[in-house]
């Protein structure tokens, strides 16, 4: 079962902006401290009703040999099918960690050459 909104156009003929103009979301009002509280209660009840969840599954396939033998099967499986994808992803994991490491560097070398020109300038 779906529902479909449709926008109608306006029939007042003085409006400026066109039918196809998108107007500009509203903004929520800011959050009263009772709801920031009431989120954070619920929230933390979410967490650790997940956390004893998988607590209780972790354990049950750490104490049954057929599920940690099948779910090392599934990750050697899923490994092998997109071991290529993998390998380029590592790949590309490591250039861009030397990328932002040398970008770092260079960074590091403009804020502190200011520094160095000052001590090169002054003969105390």
């Amino acid at each position: 079962m779906t529902h479909t909104v449709t926008k109608k156009a306006s029939s007042v003929g003085n409006s400026k902006k066109s039918a196809t103009a998108k107007s500009k979301p509203a903004r929520m009002a800011p959050a009263t401290p009772g709801e920031v509280l009431v989120k954070g209660v619920v929230m933390g009840f979410i967490i650790s009703g997940l956390t004893r969840a998988s607590k209780s599954i972790t354990r049950t396939l750490v104490n049954n040999p057929l599920a940690v033998v099948s779910t090392g099967l599934l990750t050697g499986y899923l490994t092998y099918k997109y071991r290529k994808e993998i390998i380029v992803l590592g790949s590309r994991t490591a250039v861009e960690s030397k990328n932002f490491l040398l970008r770092q560097k260079q960074h590091l070398g403009d804020l502190l050459s200011p520094v160095e020109e000052n001590n090169n300038n002054d003969p105390t």
